[in-house]
């Protein structure tokens, strides 16, 4: 086979070749419409989907949505709100979100991405300008959203304007769900369209080659359990507490999502994320971290580092709680032989996981055994 050959396969195998079906006006008297915490009224001579207060969702449960587009018209009567639209919705407690912020408004989150996993909102993890964006989100005015969705990507835009204000890397695993409306505060929802997309030709990714960074990506993970505070000294030494590990690998971009692995709640708050460095000498190497929303680390069973990165209501970046990369930085002085590292990571809302980098790998080796015995 010669080379033009070659090209032309390779273009072809590697396109994604979509075929448009029928807009669908979504009916929200129609018996497939679920509503909770919504309900249904005419406003502003328009039949709606209304959430009055704290959280409510309306969705289709009889249109399985992969790839297309999705529009809404979307009104905020408060001045706070974070109305916007659900997709790809396998469970109540796993599903992708975008959503718009008037309160924000023309601000670095006026959009944001926040995959919902095991029902958490994780938005302090997927954070910047790859997840958020700036915008015109108006209060008290109707306002209209598209969202393309295919493959693993989505792009937002707003008032028929044909230049995306935002375009994100999906986080869930590609599937088909059903497509809804969610909000925080009150908000209504009218004109929700639906225009499916049929994959009729794609190609399977090549798989990532490995970082050459210093990232940890790659830990051993205990199961959840109570210590929000960290009360409880060392957890690890108390089978009772600590029994079962799991290794986990990071996401592509080192950060470590443990709600897309465990689900929070007030009595499974914490777990222990561990590594060995074996390092071929004493000597001290620097780690670079950022957490949600609690951590104290250990080397050696010593706790060396405490802190508090949790959410406060703040107009200001460095109080949202965002896990950020080399936010912190503490020496480790490693032993000869094998030094165990574990980070206790604690979590009350928005978002549960870290990011860690070691500043180089010379004279170590990362392995996730855990050390015989504690001394």
């Amino acid at each position: 086979m010669n080379k033009i050959k070659l090209i032309l396969l390779f273009t072809i195998v590697s396109s994604i070749c979509l075929a448009q079906k029928e807009t669908i006006s979504i009916d929200f008297k129609s018996k497939d419409w679920k509503t909770f915490g919504s309900e249904i009224t005419e406003f502003d001579s328009k039949l709606t989907t209304y959430i009055p207060k704290d959280t409510g969702i309306g969705y289709l449960d009889s249109l399985y949505f992969q790839n297309g587009n999705i529009e809404c018209d979307l009104y905020s009567p408060s001045d706070k709100a974070y109305l916007g639209i659900v997709f790809r919705i396998t469970s109540l407690s796993n599903f992708e979100y975008i959503y718009f912020q008037p309160h924000t408004s023309g601000k670095w989150d006026a959009v944001q991405y926040d995959p919902i996993f095991n029902r958490s909102a994780t938005w302090q993890l997927y954070n910047g300008t790859a997840y958020q964006a700036v915008a015109d989100i108006p209060i008290r005015k109707w306002f209209h959203v598209k969202i393309q969705v295919i493959g693993d990507s989505a792009k937002v835009y707003l008032d028929n304007n044909p230049k995306q204000v935002l375009s994100v890397k999906l986080k869930h695993d590609y599937s088909s769900g059903f497509i809804g409306v969610c909000s925080y505060h009150p908000a209504y929802f009218a004109n929700l369209k639906v225009t499916n997309l049929d994959t009729v030709l794609s190609f399977k990714p090549e798989p990532a080659t490995a970082s050459k960074k210093t990232y940890i990506s790659n830990w051993l993970i205990s199961e959840p359990y109570d210590n929000y505070d960290f009360t409880i000294e060392k957890p690890f030494l108390n089978d009772s507490i600590v029994s079962k590990w799991q290794n986990i690998d990071t996401e592509e971009n080192h950060l470590m999502n443990l709600n897309r692995h465990f689900t929070f709640s007030k009595s499974k708050n914490t777990v222990l994320a561990k590594v060995i460095i074996n390092s071929i000498k004493p000597q001290k190497k620097k780690l670079y971290f950022g957490f949600s929303d609690k951590i104290r680390i250990y080397l050696n069973t010593e706790s060396i580092f405490t802190g508090d990165n949790s959410f406060h209501e703040s107009e200001k970046f460095e109080d949202r709680g965002y896990v950020l990369d080399k936010h912190h930085m503490i020496e480790l002085q490693l032993e000869k032989g094998e030094n165990e590292l574990i980070l206790e990571i604690s979590e009350k809302s928005f978002g549960w996981g870290f990011i860690s980098q070691l500043e180089d790998f010379n004279g170590i080796k990362i392995i996730n055994q855990p050390k015989a015995k504690y001394e």
